[in-house]
């Protein structure tokens, strides 16, 4: 036998296409029965029915994350978190506290200093001498290589090693590093522990950084694993229901996922991508492709986690210097910058030509303007061979698209995904101090996006991964380090924010027939919130709280 949930007496946003409200919803096992008034479904009640009395709250769809990296930051949750630690005393508890767990000879890898997920207070930290020594390091473990990473989406950075490490690594005083990398010394000229530069792996391939990535432990399945299985249920709690891993996947992801479904021990739905190493021959990535083959025409997989296309990746952030923009911009270290993309045009464009013939829904990479215009111009060539309106390909990024880039994405019916997060973690020292006001009051421009006709999709990305800040965000635009407004112009309306976090993403996902609004027929991917979104203050809404979260009619979070 089925079972049947009544919500009745609360507020229903129900993000269908006239954003009704309503009062009361019937779930029948995993499906939405019926939306209307608490009257007319107390009719639906019958023996074994269960009635949820909402008491005025509010109750939406879940959020539709399309670009979340839970693979990739669960490995985070594995490491020593010094999340709140402003002094080196506290610092050095937590570590010790792992240390006196290891086994002899075993690494110790803790976050950043500073508060995820973009660090804003690292360097003030620093400042104020909550860097521990590296007498004091040793001290707490002369025998297992200590190392604090550094934040990945800062540069310049600095990271932190105690002896053991600073050896396994071959870090020595006279090391010789590139013009942007330093081993710090004392005034006596000994090793401090401390290494700055660009000492992260995504996207600068600092020498120095080298030396440590060479010795340091890598993740192992288990690793990968564990680190989805302590983050999802965050995902979740924060009301998200569905998310897409777009870019920088790795096989093994899609193996732990399927391990943690099979297991009970996944609260979200998982959208996957295959990652095409585009430095491969076409040949190479041919023979790729027919491995996965079975990932095309429309996807494969089962309701709560399908594979849904590949990706391939033009370029990397403004932060690190790494985007292709449209012209010349200054870079992490004050000289200009103007890379290229990450795969020269004339075999990007064959790479996305081949994906297409072997139908593949193709997600595209791009943060830069110039990357933007790359993976249009190649899109364009595509629909001359076959139409593309249909195929709903994604854009993923997304940072400064112009105007004619909105217009020629409605054209040929790309569905671009962006995250107003840039602008928190990234506004004030990028977007305006770095790329100039221009740049910054056409950021992340959702406003443009929806007054030109394209349901922009938004996300997490790189954190923080709480979807109702970013609810927030979209309103607020706000810079984290200074709290200033980011192109208040491109301000959006709380409907249009619900909806683009929830419709817009199920859109971009080819499921806006399943879920990302309350209908009758759809997956009952619901929330049930503390307080109403829509009439809240507006600093309020990124304290709102998820009391409940369901997935296909079972809750995965909370319960009412």
């Amino acid at each position: 036998m089925g079972h049947t949930t009544i919500f009745v007496n609360g507020k229903v946003l129900t993000v269908n296409a006239a954003f009704d409200q309503a009062e009361a919803v019937v779930v029948k096992d995993e499906r939405i029965l019926a939306v209307g008034t608490t009257r007319d479904m107390r009719k639906f009640k019958t023996a074994g029915a269960r009635e949820v009395d909402l008491g005025g709250r509010t109750l939406m769809p879940g959020f539709v994350d399309t670009h979340g990296h839970v693979a990739l930051f669960g490995l985070d949750e594995l490491k020593v978190s010094l999340t709140g630690a402003t002094s080196r005393r506290e610092i050095l508890d937590r570590l010790q506290a792992r240390v006196s767990a290891a086994r002899p000879g075993e690494w110790v890898v803790a976050m950043p200093i500073g508060d995820p997920p973009y660090f804003l207070n690292a360097d003030h930290l620093r400042a104020a001498g909550a860097i521990p020594s590296l007498a004091e390091l040793d001290a707490i473990a002369p025998d297992n290589p200590v190392y604090i990473q550094a934040p990945t989406n800062r540069v310049p950075n600095f990271a932190v090693l105690n002896s053991a490490a600073l050896r396994a690594a071959g870090i020595s005083q006279g090391l010789d590093c590139s013009p942007h990398s330093k081993v710090e010394l004392d005034a006596d000229g000994r090793l401090t522990g401390l290494l700055e530069g660009a000492m992260q792996p995504l996207y600068n391939a600092d020498p120095l950084y080298q030396l440590i990535e060479r010795v340091a432990p890598r993740p192992a399945y288990e690793d990968v694993r564990d680190g989805i299985a302590a983050l999802a249920p965050r995902f979740s709690a924060h009301g998200t229901t569905t998310l897409l891993e777009a870019h920088l996947t790795d096989p093994e992801e899609l193996r732990a996922y399927a391990e943690l479904l099979n297991d009970g021990r996944l609260p979200v739905r998982v959208f996957y991508t295959f990652e095409i190493d585009g430095r491969q021959s076409l040949g190479d990535i041919e023979r790729y492709l027919k491995t996965v083959r079975f990932a095309a025409n429309g996807g494969f997989g089962t309701a709560q986690l399908k594979v849904v296309g590949c990706s391939v990746g033009l370029d990397g952030p403004y932060w690190h210097g790494a985007a292709c923009h449209d012209a010349p911009y200054p870079g992490p270290f004050g000289d200009l910058v103007h890379p290229g993309p990450l795969i020269p045009w004339d075999h990007y464009r064959e790479i996305l030509r081949l994906a297409a013939r072997m139908n593949f829904r193709i997600h595209a990479e791009a943060a830069g303007r110039g990357s933007i215009g790359i993976a249009l111009k190649a899109f364009d060539e595509i629909d001359r061979e076959s139409p593309l309106r249909e195929k709903r390909h994604v854009l993923e990024h997304c940072e400064f698209p112009t105007r004619a880039q909105i217009a020629e994405c409605a054209r040929l019916g790309i569905a671009p995904t962006t995250s107003t997060n840039f602008i928190w973690g990234k506004g004030a020292e990028v977007y305006r101090q770095r790329l100039g006001e221009a740049c910054a009051e056409h950021a992340i421009p959702l406003r443009d996006w929806l007054d030109g006709g394209v349901p922009i999709a938004q996300s997490t990305d790189w954190g923080p991964h709480d979807a109702m800040f970013t609810v927030w965000q979209s309103l607020a635009r706000q810079a984290g380090l200074t709290g200033e407004v980011i192109g208040p112009a491109q301000r959006i309306t709380r409907e249009e924010a619900l909806r683009c976090f929830t419709w817009n993403g199920a859109w971009a996902l080819r499921m806006e027939h399943e879920i990302g609004s309350i209908e009758s027929g759809k997956r009952a991917d619901l929330i049930v919130l503390d307080r109403d979104l829509m009439t809240c203050p507006e600093d309020e809404i990124r304290s709102a709280r998820v009391e409940a979260t369901m997935l296909d009619g079972q809750w995965v979070h909370g319960g009412v």
